[in-house]
């Protein structure tokens, strides 16, 4: 469960921020008349992930043993590719609120933000949805509630940031977020490695070394190369 949840509270994490950076802005701009739009689609993008995840879920639960474990492995191997694209995201935009702000910025009407909203929550629910996806053979109602504690968490810790004083840096938050999801994601490599191709325990291994060293090089370039430079200035 405590992956699920993890998983679930980076996910609903995400796509909370976006969307109260999005409110924020609007009311910057004096735009308060399109924040019903923006609910209304972060509302539309829950419920159309909240049905694929469902639909997603119980067919996958109603294959053979056999069918089951090679699912389940390729959908590690999905999960881990998308890990895998966040970390490459993460690194190419430092700058997560000026990113967000300059979606708003192309999307001023009232549909435009709509389909904002919408993508920015559904997009995260479709992730978390292959996620859960990796832990078919586990029991359906302890990943639901792993998921539900996570998204729940999410929203909670979205609203202390934004109603109280706390300043927060997002890419700082992403990246620490992003070091944990790592090792998440070498674990689900090296056991999609293990069920599809077997090879034991030493494949495993090799996965997880694969998989972490070059996502946390990727992920800690930046500041290791300040770390450096600090270094040779001293």
């Amino acid at each position: 469960m405590l992956s699920s949840l993890f998983l679930s509270f980076r996910e609903g994490l995400e796509a909370a921020l976006v969307i109260g950076i999005i409110l924020v802005h609007l009311t910057k701009i004096n735009r308060k008349d399109l924040k019903s739009t923006v609910y209304f689609g972060a509302i539309a993008g829950l419920a159309v992930s909240l049905i694929g995840g469902f639909i997603g879920f119980n067919e996958s639960k109603e294959m053979e043993e056999a069918s089951e474990e090679i699912f389940e492995g390729i959908m590690m191997f999905v999960a881990s590719g998308l890990i895998a694209y966040f970390i490459l995201w993460l690194h190419r935009n430092n700058n997560v609120t000026k990113s967000v702000k300059d979606q708003i910025n192309k999307r001023t009407s009232a549909i435009g933000l709509f389909i904002l909203a919408f993508l920015s929550v559904f997009r995260e629910g479709i992730e978390l949805v292959i996620f859960n996806l990796t832990q078919v053979s586990q029991d359906a109602m302890t990943v639901a509630t792993g998921s539900i504690l996570g998204i729940a968490l999410a929203v909670i810790v979205t609203i202390i940031l934004f109603k109280t004083t706390v300043k927060f840096n997002l890419s700082i938050l992403f990246k620490a977020l992003g070091v944990v999801l790592i090792f998440l994601g070498g674990e689900m490599f090296a056991e999609g490695l293990e069920m599809i191709f077997g090879g034991g325990e030493a494949l495993e291994i090799i996965g997880l070394f694969v998989f972490i060293l070059p996502s946390l090089y990727i992920l800690l370039k930046d500041e290791v190369s300040k770390i450096r430079n600090l270094k040779k200035a001293s």
